[in-house]
C-alpha cells in the first residue's frame, strides 16, 4: 500500500512538472510569421532605423535621452522607453521589435558596477513591443537589418560573420548568405532587393522562398533602391548621384532631380530628400514623378524617417537635435521634443 503511495505521488510529480514545463515552453514560444511579413520600410532603414511605425505605434531611438528606445502614437502621444541602450535599425511584426543595441552611447553604462562598467555590449536584440523579454539573437557589430517572413537579414561589417547573414526570430538556423557587404534594407513580397558591392553595382533580388537565390533586374549604378508600384527609385551613383526612377516593367528611365542627392525617403505620395552641394544645401519635398519640387527647411540634413503623420530629420554636426513636420505641410518645421 505504501509503495502504491509512493508511486502515485512520483507520478503526481512528473505529471506537474511536465505541465509546467509545457506552459513554460509554449509561454515563451516565439511564433513564427507570415511569408508576407516585412520589418520597416526601405527608406526610414536606409536613414538609420531610427523610427518603425507598427500596428497603431510608433517606435523610435530618442536622441535626448542616448537614443534608448522609446514607443509612442504616431500624433506623439502616449509616450513610453522601453530600453536603457542606444538603439537602431529597428524592425518588428506582430509582438516583437528587433533591433541593434548597444551601450557606447548609453547612460546605462554609468549606472554599471565593478568589471560591468569596463563592459559594452552590443548585437542584434528581440524584445517584446513593450521591451521586456529583451533577448540578443548575435553579438556582432551589424550595419543594417530588415525582417522578411520569419528570418532576420543583417550586414555584419567586423567579426566572424562579415556580410549578410540571416537567422530566425526565435534564434535558430543562423547562417551567412554571402561575404559581400548587401544591404537588404529594401524588401517587397518576400523579395529583397539590393545594389550589387563587390562585382558589379547593378540591381539585383534575392528570392527568400527559393533558398535565397539572387538574379539581376537593373543595370546600371544603383544605390539605396526602393520598390514602389512598377518603380524603383534609387541614387544614381555614375551621375553625381542624383535622383532617378526606373520602370520594372520596360526599363524606361526618368531623372527626378539632378541635385546630388545625400539621404531620401519616400511614402506613396511623396519624395523628401537632402542635398549638400553648393548653393543648395536644403531639405525638400517633391511629387513621385518629380514635379512640385519645394524647400522645407535650409541646411545640411540627415536621418530622414517617415511615419504616418510626421518626416523626422536631424541636422548634421549637432548632438541630441531633431526636427519634425508634419507630412501634409500643416505646420511649420519645429524642434521633436519627446520628453515634454
Amino acid at each position: 500500500m505504501e509503495n502504491k503511495r509512493v508511486i502515485i505521488g512520483f507520478s503526481a510529480a512528473i505529471t506537474f512538472i511536465t505541465i509546467f514545463i509545457l506552459i513554460y515552453a509554449l509561454r515563451n514560444r516565439v511564433p513564427l510569421n507570415d511569408e508576407s511579413a516585412i520589418g520597416n520600410t526601405a527608406g526610414n532603414l536606409y536613414n538609420g532605423g531610427l523610427f518603425l511605425e507598427m500596428d497603431g505605434k510608433v517606435y523610435f531611438s530618442n536622441p535626448l535621452d542616448s537614443d534608448a528606445m522609446y514607443s509612442m502614437n504616431p500624433d506623439e502621444t502616449d509616450l513610453n522607453d522601453l530600453t536603457m541602450m542606444s538603439v537602431r535599425n529597428i524592425v518588428g511584426h506582430g509582438k516583437y521589435v528587433y533591433y541593434y543595441m548597444d551601450t557606447t552611447k548609453s547612460n546605462a553604462t554609468s549606472d554599471l558596477k565593478g568589471l560591468g562598467r569596463v563592459s559594452t555590449f552590443y548585437g542584434l536584440y528581440r524584445s517584446e513591443t513593450d521591451g521586456d523579454k529583451q533577448k540578443m539573437l548575435d553579438r556582432e557589430i551589424i550595419s543594417s537589418i530588415q525582417l522578411v517572413g520569419s528570418d532576420l537579414y543583417y550586414t555584419v561589417d567586423t567579426g566572424k560573420k562579415i556580410g549578410l547573414n540571416k537567422i530566425r526570430i526565435d534564434g535558430q538556423n543562423p547562417s551567412i548568405i554571402t561575404t559581400e557587404l548587401l544591404d537588404p534594407s529594401c524588401a517587397l513580397n518576400s523579395k529583397i532587393y539590393y545594389s550589387g558591392v563587390d562585382l558589379d553595382h547593378d540591381l539585383h533580388v534575392i528570392d527568400t522562398l527559393s533558398n535565397d537565390t539572387s538574379s539581376t533586374v537593373l543595370v546600371g549604378n544603383i544605390w539605396q533602391p526602393i520598390v514602389q508600384g512598377d518603380y524603383v527609385y534609387y541614387i544614381d551613383a555614375a551621375h553625381h548621384y542624383r535622383l532617378c526612377r526606373s520602370s520594372l516593367i520596360n526599363g524606361s528611365t526618368e531623372v527626378l532631380t539632378n541635385s546630388r542627392v545625400d539621404y531620401y525617403n519616400m511614402n506613396e505620395y511623396n519624395i523628401f530628400y537632402a542635398t549638400s552641394e553648393a548653393g543648395n544645401q536644403t531639405l525638400r519635398v517633391m511629387k513621385l514623378d518629380g514635379s512640385g519640387n519645394t524647400v522645407i527647411a535650409e541646411g545640411v540634413f540627415h536621418g530622414l524617417s517617415l511615419t504616418s503623420k510626421y518626416l523626422y530629420f536631424k541636422p548634421f554636426g549637432v548632438e541630441n537635435v531633431m526636427y519634425h513636420i508634419p507630412i501634409d505641410g500643416s505646420a511649420p518645421v519645429t524642434t521633436f521634443n519627446p520628453n515634454r
